[in-house]
């Protein structure tokens, strides 16, 4: 028998070389021409998706909604001529204004022009300006996409983030799911759990087997019975790459018990990534399946070893317990390397954030397809089971969210190999630390031991702390690098929190404000409505209490105004306007401006901006939003106003300035908030000549990063920088 499993491997590990090779071939064969026009025959093969719109500079893009399909035919027109190739892929199509004829298992046409995409498997990405239908999906598909449909539905009207979790986590339907939900689970080191994994096929195979034992079938019934299962959970989910892996070695597993034997673990891993290369070999490309293979391997290599080394440690402790801290342990230090290599980030509190979510995982897989079942059966009986599983997934999503809150939930690596090698190294050292404790007979010795790599540990933490100069202790007014944007925070002596603007990236500026150890705003002012400075908003509101916010009355660009009143949905908005003041603690807000009266000139929405003049005791800051010539002329003429110690640059620093309102403001420190590199030459070389020529010196975010202030009872300006 040996020797026909030898093999039966060799085969497959020829299989795989061949797979490999037709991979590489591939990309070789017949590439598209990017920005020509073509018409393309495709199959869908996903859900449609609103798309994560970009920020370019104050606009963003239109929403557009994608989706992903298998191509077959593609005729392309490059200088007047045309051809017409079979061509099979993956390709991203990005719709304007998509109908219900674009679902799971439809064939189009579809017309438009081809882009780059490069993204794992995904070569090209497909702007389409019209499509037509040329195949309804068949029976199976119409089916799949009711049963998805339903279960939809049914989260839908769950409470908390368990709407968002539930789908990806039972179905891999990832469409609900926030870019604050995303940030979270990342930073807590829990994004395994925002999709469908092998995981939750064990724990619904283990249940229909138990099911089955317990109704008296037999081995064969059995093993029939489990491959029916994973054969529909397969069509159920699609092809999630770590679905595919663990669905061929669920086959595996229950066809050696079919046939009366039981293979190895390994072996069956081995075999399983062979055949799934040799049916998919982009799936050598995919990051989803190289960690689920990753973390299938680490379960099976070092669980039994850990669930050992913790009963030694803590020879009580019940078996359940030290495998469920064994599981997540295994799971960790196999994938750590590969995500770090990935993401450039190494996440501080994956361990603890997993081992408070493993025991629940059962709990809400179980209650959720049983939520999924009865909403295509009983909806009334599905939304109750949905109801229980909401309890679980809500714990899921407040463990994320609390890591994810914590100083120092990441630490930066380089991408790609070194970032990898870096995390690896580590892992190993460790190893060693773990296999001297271990060998260590003495208790006493064991203490002694533990105590010195706790204090390396809190010595290493104190000394980054202190190393770390920025901001100052005692810092009043910061202007965070959030990019081409803006984000400001103001605290007064009582620590009270002023923020104006939030960036275009809310994870910049939610890592200035962890930096600065902000954890509620008790203001926040919007100052315009443009995407570098609202963009950030989602982030920034799921991770801190906002207790109040002001904004700009003139409601432009009407996109952005939408969007933010969705994300804020009944908080109550305040328009502020020239006159209006506000006390927040020691600080003084004067609004400076708009006027009820709108000016229809340029801009309008620069020159709507929120201007005001915040006074901490004798320190004072002028925040200028974008205002441009005709907006600060105004200003000039509607107020006079005392010498200022800083003043933020309008519109970061563009060359678009009155010549006079420098002067006027009689500021003693001008700080501008740009992007590096960005594409609008901010900040302009006459708009820095022209406040220094005012006598002032200049800052700017581009050049020395977030800039922290305090200005001292002697009135002394004290500076720090995180450059």
């Amino acid at each position: 028998k040996s020797s026909i499993f030898n093999f039966l491997y060799l085969i497959a590990a020829l299989a795989t070389i061949i797979a490999s090779y037709s991979h590489s071939a591939d990309k070789n064969l017949n590439n598209l021409t990017p920005g020509v026009p073509v018409i393309i025959e495709v199959k869908v093969v996903s859900d449609l998706k609103k798309a994560d719109s970009r920020s370019f500079g104050i606009y963003r893009e239109d929403d557009k909604y994608i989706v992903f399909a298998k191509t077959y035919l593609v005729t392309e027109e490059i200088k007047g001529q045309t051809r017409t190739y079979q061509y099979r892929s993956k390709i991203q199509l990005q719709f304007q204004n998509p109908d219900n004829l674009i679902q799971y298992g439809s064939k189009l046409k579809v017309k438009g022009y081809l882009s780059e995409y490069n993204f794992q498997n995904i070569s090209y990405s497909l702007e389409v300006k019209s499509y037509s239908l040329i195949l309804q999906p068949n029976y199976i598909d119409i089916a799949i996409n009711k049963i998805r449909g339903n279960f939809l539905l049914t989260t839908n009207r769950l409470p908390g983030i368990s709407k968002e979790l539930l789908p990806g986590l039972i179905l891999g339907d990832t469409r609900n799911q926030s870019k604050a939900l995303a940030q979270d689970m990342k930073n807590s080191g829990l994004a395994h759990l925002t999709a469908v994994s092998g995981g939750n096929i064990a724990i619904l195979l283990l249940v229909i087997i138990w099911i089955c034992r317990k109704i008296g079938l037999a081995l064969k019934p059995q093993v029939i019975i489990g491959l029916l299962t994973l054969i529909f959970f397969a069509f159920l989910v699609r092809t999630e790459p770590s679905v595919v892996r663990a669905s061929f070695m669920g086959a595996i597993a229950l066809l050696g018990l079919f046939n009366g034997t039981r293979r190895h673990g390994i072996s069956a891993l081995s075999l399983t990534v062979c055949v799934v290369l040799l049916l998919d070999p982009n799936l050598a490309t995919s990051w989803g399946f190289c960690l689920s293979v990753f973390a299938t391997g680490g379960l099976l290599i070092f669980t039994k070893k850990i669930v050992e080394a913790i009963s030694q440690i803590v020879p009580n402790i019940p078996i359940s317990i030290a495998t469920i801290l064994a599981v997540a342990f295994s799971a960790q230090i196999s994938t750590a390397g590969l995500v770090a290599g990935f993401s450039g980030q190494v996440t501080i509190w994956s361990v603890p954030a997993n081992l408070l979510t493993a025991p629940v995982i059962p709990f809400v897989t179980i209650l959720g397809y049983l939520s999924l079942a009865f909403s295509n059966l009983f909806p009334s009986l599905g939304l109750l089971f949905g109801q229980f599983a909401a309890l679980f997934a809500n714990w899921i999503g407040l463990v994320a969210h609390y890591f994810s809150s914590q100083e120092m939930s990441t630490i930066q690596v380089p991408k790609g190999f070194i970032g990898f090698l870096i995390m690896t190294t580590f892992i190993i050292f460790l190893y060693f630390l773990f296999h001297i404790f271990k060998s260590i007979r003495s208790y006493k010795l064991q203490i002694f031991y533990l105590g010195g790599c706790f204090l390396v540990v809190i010595m290493y933490i104190f000394g980054s702390n202190t190393l770390k100069k920025w901001p100052m202790a005692d810092w009043q007014f910061v202007m965070c690098d959030v990019g081409q944007g803006d984000g400001l925070v103001i605290r007064d002596s009582t620590g009270k929190i002023l923020v104006v603007d939030v960036g275009p990236d809310g994870k910049l500026m939610n890592d200035c404000l962890a930096q600065l150890k902000v954890k509620d705003i008790d203001i926040l002012i919007l100052t315009h409505f443009h995407a570098d400075h609202v963009e950030g908003l989602e982030i920034v509101r799921n991770r801190h209490e906002i207790k109040r916010i002001y904004v700009t009355q003139t409601e432009d660009p009407i996109y952005e105004v939408k969007r933010v009143k969705q994300l804020l949905g009944n908080f109550r908005i305040i328009n502020m306007q020239s006159g209006d003041a506000l006390k927040l603690g020691d600080i003084l807000i004067q609004c400076l401006w708009p006027t009820k009266e709108k000016m229809n000139i340029d801009s309008i929405p620069n020159n709507a901006s929120v201007v005001n003049l915040v006074s901490i005791k004798n320190a004072s800051f002028l925040l200028t939003g974008d205002i441009e010539p005709p907006a600060q002329a105004a200003i000039q003429k509607l107020w006079k106003i005392p010498q200022v110690d800083v003043v933020k640059v309008p519109h970061h620093g563009s060359k678009f300035q009155d010549d006079k309102f420098p002067t006027w403001t009689n500021a003693r420190l001008a700080l501008i908030s740009a992007g590096k590199e960005n594409l609008y030459g901010h900040p302009s070389s006459i708009t820095v000549d022209l406040y220094k020529r005012s006598g002032m010196q200049v800052l700017s975010t581009d050049e020395v990063g977030s800039i922290a202030i305090k200005i001292g009872l002697d009135d002394s300006i004290k500076v720090s920088v995180d450059d």
